[in-house]
């Protein structure tokens, strides 16, 4: 496995922040109908992928925040 280097932090920031947004952008085509599944599991389905969303998001954040302070 590669040394984490303090260059290679922003790198993953960026990709993390990237899948952020399209699981963000995946979540509202499922809450609006635009990837068939049934009505009864679209809520649940949106906010789930939603709440990973938000979890990748904050983790790049969090790689950014580590990257600051070394």
């Amino acid at each position: 496995m590669p040394d984490n280097t303090p260059s290679a932090r922003p790198i993953v920031m960026l990709v993390m922040i990237i899948s952020a947004l399209s699981l963000a952008l995946l979540a509202g085509l499922i809450f609006a109908g635009i990837v068939p599944l049934p009505e009864e599991s679209r809520a649940v389905a949106a906010l789930v992928v939603g709440v990973a969303a938000a979890a990748d998001f904050l983790v790049a954040l969090w790689f950014f925040r580590a990257g600051q302070s070394s």
